[in-house]
């Protein structure tokens, strides 16, 4: 029988998954019309682990930059499916305003207490109306993947039940 709890955190991991490659797309067509580059968010993102020589272009800096950012999306994923276990959201498609009240929390702690500590690069050089716009889409797109992981979990338990 499939547990529920690794039902969410599956879709969680999913929906973070596809949240933070829909959030690195918008980023990435911002930051290429504003004449940073295609790839600069990706490097602003290695800018934790490389600091200011993550802005020189390089194929490792893009993997890292990536990974970090899939990492994040998968953790934040499963938080919030955690999170919607935890205060009872009801299944449906409200979780999709609730997805875009979570990124928009997300950037708020991003943008004005850990990157000023982590990644200054990043927070200042992501215009701030951008980046809360990612983080909605981030959100969004993660509570898609659980809008109705309650009814998958029940329907599952009841055939494997029946059988």
């Amino acid at each position: 029988m499939t547990n529920s709890h690794d039902v969410a955190w599956g879709r969680g991991i999913l929906g973070g998954i596809v949240g933070a490659m829909v959030m690195a797309m918008w980023a990435m067509m911002v930051s290429a019309l504003s004449g940073m580059g295609l790839w600069a968010p990706v490097q602003l993102i290695a800018a934790v682990w490389f600091g200011a020589s993550a802005m020189h272009l390089s194929i490792g800096i893009i993997i890292v930059g990536i990974m970090t950012h899939m990492m994040m999306g998968m953790v934040l994923g499963v938080i919030l499916a955690i999170l919607f276990r935890f205060l009872a959201i009801p299944r449906g498609m409200g979780r999709l305003v609730w997805g875009m009240v979570y990124g928009l929390v997300i950037w708020v702690i991003n943008q004005f207490a850990v990157l000023p500590l982590i990644d200054p690069l990043m927070a200042s050089h992501m215009p701030p109306w951008a980046f809360a716009i990612a983080h909605m889409m981030f959100g969004v797109v993660s509570a898609a993947f659980l809008l109705n992981s309650s009814s998958v979990v029940a329907r599952r338990g009841r055939h494997e039940l029946a059988q």
